[in-house]
């Protein structure tokens, strides 16, 4: 055989299989099942405070979206606060109802994350935002938890963060 016809099988043979050990190594795709992550949104909220203004409360809250399809914003229709004895859950037009601030952060560039009343929060994939919500209840001191729901994720994946008053 001619030398560049083997060093042509040879580099395909290399070619192959660096694309199939790669492959393998970042989704497992030759043995075991393909692993997509970025099928599902999953919103964290990375800070939340809340400072009582007369018999109202604004609640502060960073919320990113660090997993999920970037065709579209994640949302989260449905917020859930509590404690241990009390309850509160706001739907998406209760959301964009209150929310009286949104401050992007540095590196949105173009799109920008929003509330609306048919979604809720609207996170755009690997943006951050600060969304500011004046809540018409006073919230007495103590240990609350804040809940985000996002459509078709299970329960236990579900954004919350514990804060204090």
């Amino acid at each position: 055989m001619d030398k560049t016809v083997v060093l042509a099988i040879l580099a395909g043979v290399f070619i192959v299989a660096w694309i199939l050990g790669t492959g393998q190594w970042a989704y497992g795709n030759v043995v075991g099942p393909l692993v997509n992550y970025s099928k599902l949104p999953k919103l964290e909220i990375t800070y939340v405070n809340a400072e009582s203004l007369g018999n109202k409360t604004l609640l502060i809250m960073n919320i990113t979206d660090v997993n999920g399809p970037d065709a579209y914003p994640a949302s989260a229709p449905l917020m859930e606060i509590y404690n241990s004895s009390w309850h509160l859950y706001l739907n998406s037009s209760q959301i964009a109802n209150f929310t009286v601030k949104v401050i992007q952060a540095p590196w949105n560039e173009n799109k920008k994350d929003y509330v609306n009343w048919y979604t809720g929060f609207a996170v755009v994939l690997g943006s951050e935002a600060q969304f500011q919500l004046l809540i018409p209840i006073h919230l007495s001191p103590g240990n609350y938890t804040v809940k985000l729901y996002t459509p078709a994720i299970s329960e236990d994946s579900m954004a919350s963060h514990t804060f204090y008053v």
